[in-house]
């Protein structure tokens, strides 16, 4: 009986540190994605592409979705 119980703990704190896990890891990808959408806007900025009001505009829109 004792050892029935213990595993079930076990059984029950593996399935949590799963989706701990996975929303983790979700959330750290996101971040990333996010922040290179901003280099990739600096980038584009320093180099002559877009113009300051662009930049402004986009950049403002990215600290939105963030």
């Amino acid at each position: 009986m004792m050892g029935g119980g213990i595993t079930m703990i076990l059984i029950w704190g593996f399935i949590i540190f799963l989706i701990f896990y996975a929303v983790h890891k979700s959330n750290v990808n996101k971040i990333s994605n996010e922040s290179s959408a901003v280099d990739v806007l600096k980038k584009r900025y320093s180099m002559g592409e877009i113009s300051t009001e662009e930049y402004r505009e986009r950049l403002l829109e990215l600290m939105k979705k963030m």
